[in-house]
């Protein structure tokens, strides 16, 4: 690819994620910020009662993003949400 087109394609890619999705609390992989925040937390180890601890949610809403992201990405447990992070660079 020539240099000139790499660098437009990588100007238009970084303006779609300052104006569309940053404003919108999402990210290039598709996870909200909170989502990704929930699933670092994830990958140290910490169980949902560290996590709401941590990040201020209540247990409730701590399981609600969990569910939300196995749901929407068609995942089974928390390890493949991990995983699906890890592999699409949120985390």
């Amino acid at each position: 690819m020539p240099q000139d087109a790499l660098g437009w394609l990588v100007k238009q890619l970084r303006s779609i994620e300052a104006d569309v999705l940053a404003p919108n609390g999402l990210t290039p992989s598709g996870l909200e910020s909170r989502e990704i925040d929930v699933l670092r937390l994830l990958a140290d180890g910490c169980d949902t009662a560290e996590i709401a601890e941590r990040l201020s949610y209540s247990e409730r809403t701590v399981k609600n993003i969990i569910s939300g992201i196995l749901t929407r990405l068609g995942l089974r447990n928390r390890a493949q949400a991990v995983a699906y992070a890890i592999r699409h660079g949120a985390l």
